[in-house]
């Protein structure tokens, strides 16, 4: 099993060595939806802006953070230089957020050396490790590189469709509070509650202080949540973010079969299937 996450210390001595690398703060700015975080420009050196609202999202779609098309998707990765063959890093500010969104999306689209800085920007700060101020400018490349289209994605129809089939297993990482319907979502026009038939993984309880849990520790909580390795699951949350989290925690147990509801919560609400 490739090993997905890397240490702060280990990429320390990555940036040090000639061995070309590169670093993406997929990092999200501050909104409701997530933990306040500063935003003072320190970053990892050598940083480039993997900008998952502006850039990697296709932004005409109804639903937030959907993923682009494979083409829109190709050009993004030009303008930033980004090449299946690169050996890449991505971290963000708030430990472990919006980081394994990024992963998703290049990792499915055929990228081959893709790690998760493990604690983020948070431990590398703690840490005292060197910081710039700002981004580095990207190297462009010269032509569009020609990515594999995202084979993982469930639509609306087929997680409908599952409630009766019950092809896959349905993981939602939002809170238990929120997907019990006790507690309110944080777009206040969006109600509560889950999907019938979904299993509830909040994706806080596969980590710890800013870091994944190991390998044991998760792969004895999905089986406590009766979620296990022969399974097909596909993951969903609110709009898609922290249902990767979940997913590179199960990649990380040697789940295998995977999928995500991009649309999530968000069009599942939006198709108005939620008030059946």
């Amino acid at each position: 099993m490739p090993d997905i996450l890397i240490s702060a210390h280990d990429l320390l001595d990555r940036l040090a060595s000639d061995a070309p690398l590169k670093v993406l703060d997929a990092s999200l700015p501050n909104s409701p939806i997530a933990s306040h975080v500063p935003e003072d420009d320190r970053k990892i050196p050598g940083s480039l802006e993997f900008d998952i609202e502006q850039v990697f999202s296709d932004r005409e779609a109804a639903f937030p953070h959907t993923l682009p098309a494979t083409e829109a998707l190709e050009e993004a990765c030009q303008r930033l230089g980004l090449a299946p063959d690169d050996e890449i890093v991505i971290y963000d500010n708030r430990g472990v957020y919006s980081s394994p969104r990024a992963y998703w999306l290049l990792t499915q689209a055929g990228f081959k050396n893709v790690k998760l800085l493990d604690g983020g920007l948070p431990h590398w700060l703690s840490l005292s490790l060197p910081v710039q101020q700002g981004y580095s400018a990207p190297a462009p490349l010269s032509s569009r590189p020609a990515l594999q289209a995202n084979e993982s994605v469930v639509g609306v129809d087929e997680v409908y469709d599952n409630i009766a089939r019950q092809r896959f297993k349905l993981v939602d990482a939002r809170s238990a509070e929120r997907f019990s319907g006790a507690g309110p979502e944080p777009r206040p026009e969006f109600p509560s509650g889950h999907i019938p038939s979904s299993y509830n993984l909040p994706f806080t309880e596969v980590l710890e202080n800013g870091h994944f849990k190991s390998r044991e520790e998760i792969s004895r909580l999905m089986r406590s949540k009766q979620l296990y390795p022969s399974d097909h699951l596909t993951f969903s949350c609110g709009s898609g973010i922290t249902a990767c989290i979940v997913w590179v925690a199960a990649e990380l147990a040697g789940y295998e079969h995977l999928s995500l509801f991009d649309g999530s919560w968000t069009a599942w609400v939006m198709s108005g299937r939620h008030a059946g």
